[in-house]
């Protein structure tokens, strides 16, 4: 399902992952699309990014994703907001402050093109 709101794109992500569906999840990034991890090294490409969601859903990660922020203009589309995740065997739920950037694609329907799920790094 295309997702039609970056709104929409935050829920059918959440809700593949924790169905452990990995190309719904992939789906929902641009092809072109970049991960920022937390030590502020950049992954780019679906394929890179593929190989972390089949991680996260391999060790069997549940998110949940609230969206506070969002600005759209036009075409893209910039939201922050709070990641929660559980891992199994880890009591502690890890949250972040999230930063993610939404392109509208061809077919209108929008998806992610970066995703700074810790935040973006700082200056250094």
């Amino acid at each position: 399902m295309a997702a039609t709101s970056p709104e929409d794109v935050s829920d059918a992500f959440a809700a593949a992952i924790n169905a452990g569906d990995v190309p719904a999840a992939l789906d929902l990034w641009s092809e072109d699309a970049a991960l920022v991890g937390a030590d502020g090294q950049t992954v780019r490409g679906r394929a890179a990014i593929e190989a972390i969601l089949q991680a996260l859903i391999g060790n069997g990660t549940t998110v949940e994703i609230e969206v506070s922020h969002l600005i759209t203009a036009g075409e893209v589309a910039i939201a922050t907001g709070e990641l929660r995740m559980r891992v199994p065997g880890h009591e502690a739920l890890q949250s972040t402050t999230s930063v993610v950037v939404y392109a509208r694609a061809p077919d209108g329907s929008w998806r992610v093109a970066i995703d700074a799920p810790w935040g973006l790094p700082a200056a250094g």
